[in-house]
């Protein structure tokens, strides 16, 4: 969707700027908008990438493999400083 140019154009009358800034300024604070409706709605590019990778928990393979050989039970966090 684009902004309707001969809406918003009016309203930068009184800002010293030329044709191109003022036309530049009204896409780029659409874009902005539209980025926050986006994020609001779930539809942001960010978002969905973001569900792809939670359903994989890359640090702990146990979560996202199923086997009936690989035990269930959570192992502790190795202690910081320790040995592996």
């Amino acid at each position: 969707m684009k902004p309707d140019m001969n809406k918003y154009l009016p309203m930068l009358d009184e800002f010293d700027m030329s044709h191109e800034q003022k036309v530049a300024f009204i896409n780029d604070l659409w874009r902005i908008m539209e980025s926050f409706v986006d994020k609001a709605f779930g539809i942001n590019p960010v978002q969905q990438v973001d569900k792809k990778i939670t359903d994989i928990d890359l640090q702990d393979s146990i979560k996202s493999l199923d086997s009936p050989l690989i035990q269930k039970e959570m192992r502790p966090p190795p202690e910081e400083g320790g040995a592996l």
